[in-house]
């Protein structure tokens, strides 16, 4: 898998999951399902000292390596 910043925030600062807990969103959900879980935890941030500005968020999950 690979993150942009703004796809990472799931574990960090949102802390919603850990790494493992990435790879089984994905694994379940897809990223479009881990890019909604960032959304949802942006808009519930509000507008107080620790918000963040919504950010880029880009997933790249490969499920299946050629051998």
């Amino acid at each position: 898998m690979l993150l942009s910043n703004g796809a990472s925030r799931i574990v960090g600062p949102y802390g919603l999951t850990d790494w493992p807990g990435v790879l089984e969103l994905l694994a379940a959900n897809g990223p479009v399902g881990l890019i909604r879980r960032v959304r949802q935890a942006e808009s519930q941030a509000g507008d107080g000292p620790g918000a963040q500005v919504p950010d880029d968020a880009t997933v790249a999950h490969c499920t299946h390596l050629p051998r």
